[in-house]
């Protein structure tokens, strides 16, 4: 992937009113090639940027709001559809062309059995001062956090915001791959799946710390009866 110095990567459809955009770190590049690919096949425009690890997947999420308000201002005029690195468009997004809302998020059913209400892997923001104050209120919203993940931090920005257009996106633009029927115009492959998380690693230690109590005090027990 040729990028620039500064790891960036511009490639703009005039007449579009929309900027399709998306941050990566040096483990998704291969899966934003692909993007790449299925942005320049459907002739959609597209800003990426390669962005360094903060040091695990948790940390690494939470680099999106940061990115989309640098989009936000750097880009003023267009609306910014930001996708992650590992999905894949599979049709021109019309969609975007005339939409109604400040954002656009898919809305998880209740019962969809899904870890979080909102799925931020597509989103729409409609660049207006409410939607910037939005993006800095998810920024905010992940001060101090260690385990979270910029879903977290935009559930809590969202309800701060009762003001804003919430547009519920259908599925098929973040169509999961092995989840429903549905013909997907944005596919969703979700690398995160195998990558190394901070928090089950946490949770691998704490049980092997725990087990090996656990069998310390059966020796201990057992030695003050035998």
């Amino acid at each position: 992937m040729k990028m620039d110095a500064d790891g960036q990567m511009l490639n703009d459809v005039p007449g579009a009113p929309f900027l399709t955009c998306c941050f990566f770190t040096d483990s998704y590049a291969a899966e934003a090639e692909q993007l790449k690919a299925s942005l320049e096949h459907t002739r959609t425009p597209y800003f990426l940027k390669r962005c360094p690890s903060r040091g695990y997947w948790e940390a690494n999420t939470r680099i999106k709001p940061e990115f989309l308000r640098d989009c936000l201002q750097r880009f003023p005029g267009r609306d910014i559809v930001y996708l992650d690195a590992d999905s894949v468009v599979r049709a021109p997004l019309m969609l975007f062309f005339d939409f109604p809302g400040d954002i656009g998020v898919f809305v998880a059913p209740a019962a969809s059995g899904l870890s979080h209400r909102y799925l931020t892997g597509t989103l729409y923001l409609r660049n207006t001062p409410a939607v910037h104050a939005f993006v800095q209120d998810w920024i905010d919203a992940q001060n101090g956090m260690v385990l979270g993940v910029d879903q977290d931090s935009f559930t809590a920005a969202i309800e701060q915001n009762p003001a804003l257009v919430i547009q519920p996106l259908p599925e098929s633009y973040v169509k999961i791959f092995d989840r429903g029927a549905e013909p997907p115009v944005i596919e969703h492959f979700q690398a995160s799946r195998g990558r190394v998380k901070l928090q089950r690693v946490i949770k691998k230690v704490r049980n092997v710390v725990l087990g090996g109590l656990v069998v310390a005090g059966a020796v201990w027990f057992a030695s003050g009866w035998f």
